[in-house]
């Protein structure tokens, strides 16, 4: 049934996969894509800066457009947005790119919100960490589907016709979320203004116990999985002395244990029936595993490998079990803006970690060392996480 718990699980995941497509759409073509716009391949960057602000400004002020139209309606808008984005990139070149940016971010930002709402209403408490684990696969689903389809498919039918295909997908994509309008509307009000429920993010971090230090652990967490993501293969060419194919395939085993361990979290989550408590595990194998970084390039191949199994595990893992509590702490029925306020907070940690670590690796001078650093940001989310998770006994 369309209403039912499987049907949403299925259809929330795919709308998370394909979103975080269009976020990994130009990073992944940029080397091909870079000199048609007018640009070099190194202003990537500043275009994630660019999703990740609006993604972070759109998920704080998703409350309105939540109660106004819905959980489907919210998810066909975000698809759409994303198509658009795409041929914004084709029909206005760099220009259509950085505007393309902020649509895919505003995008990204409103599809978190809408699944929780759904989902924290459908599913058994019991079960509520793994069904977020579960949804929250999307987005490394939607990674590796952009690293895999896209330089192939831009091989066969040029860097635009890549674009117009995932263009197609997403707007067809929202359409077919039209079949979820009815069922999903329990907490719909037509009459309900836009401007009323924009700050409903930031009322929830402030008025719901332990919510803003859910958000506070998710930009924590989120800094240093980002940073991980990104600097991974330079890392291990030019500090670990690892060639660019053996470095991608390890990043692939990051991404890939990242996406069995949401779930292994959200079994031990429900198992435990301590969120908080199993986020501040998470958090301990992060910063065990960043500690032992500098300590690796001494390392048998295969060792140096487990680290990084180990630090995809923990760094990539904690994502559903935190979505997961930030449905069960929020108030009834506005699990969608609390969900909306702790994602900004952690799309600001997502934009800061990266940058840090740069610095970091900078003053250090190494880029291991600059990552036992940053470690401090997963251990101050574990002080946090245990703290909470002992207040909530």
């Amino acid at each position: 049934m369309l209403g039912g718990l499987g049907a949403a699980l299925a259809a929330t995941t795919a709308a998370q996969a394909l979103a975080t497509l269009t976020v990994f759409l130009l990073p992944v073509l940029a080397p091909i894509a870079a000199r048609d716009l007018g640009a070099a391949p190194h202003w990537i960057g500043w275009q994630v800066a660019c999703v990740y602000l609006a993604a972070s400004a759109t998920s704080m002020l998703s409350a309105g457009a939540l109660r106004r139209f819905g959980s489907a309606r919210c998810t066909q808008l975000a698809l759409a947005a994303a198509g658009l984005a795409c041929l914004g990139v084709l029909a206005a070149g760099l220009a259509g790119a950085v505007l393309g940016s902020f649509l895919i971010g505003f995008g990204y930002g409103l599809t978190n919100p809408a699944a929780t709402e759904v989902l924290a209403r459908l599913a058994p408490a019991k079960r509520r960490n793994m069904v977020f684990a579960v949804k929250q696969t999307g987005v490394p689903i939607g990674g590796a589907l952009a690293g895999l389809l896209l330089p192939s498919l831009a091989d066969r039918v040029g860097w635009r016709g890549a674009v117009l295909a995932v263009a197609a997908l997403l707007l067809l994509a929202a359409l077919a979320f039209g079949v979820f309008h009815r069922p999903w509307a329990a907490e719909r009000d037509p009459a309900a203004s836009l401007g009323a429920g924009a700050g409903g993010g930031w009322r929830a971090l402030r008025d719901q116990p332990g919510m803003a230090g859910l958000a506070t652990i998710s930009a924590l967490y989120s800094g240093f999985q980002l940073a991980l993501g990104a600097y991974t293969v330079t890392m291990l060419v030019e500090e670990f002395g690892w060639t660019p194919v053996a470095a991608g395939a390890v990043a692939a085993v990051t991404q890939a244990t990242g996406a069995l361990a949401r779930l292994g979290w959200g079994l031990v989550a429900d198992a435990w029936g301590d969120g908080m408590r199993t986020l501040a595990a998470i958090g301990a194998v992060t910063l065990a595993g960043g500690l032992l970084l500098p300590f690796a390039m001494t390392w048998p191949e295969a060792a140096v490998v487990g680290l990084f199994g180990l630090l995809g595990g923990s760094a990539a893992g904690w994502n559903g079990v935190l979505m997961a509590e930030a449905a069960r702490l929020a108030a009834p029925g506005r699990a969608g803006e609390a969900a909306g306020g702790v994602l900004a907070v952690a799309f600001a940690g997502v934009v800061v970690g990266p940058s840090l670590l740069g610095v970091l690796i900078g003053a250090a001078g190494s880029y291991a060392t600059g990552f036992a650093l940053l470690a401090l940001l997963p251990a101050l989310g574990v002080a946090i996480a245990w703290r909470n998770s002992r207040l909530g006994r």
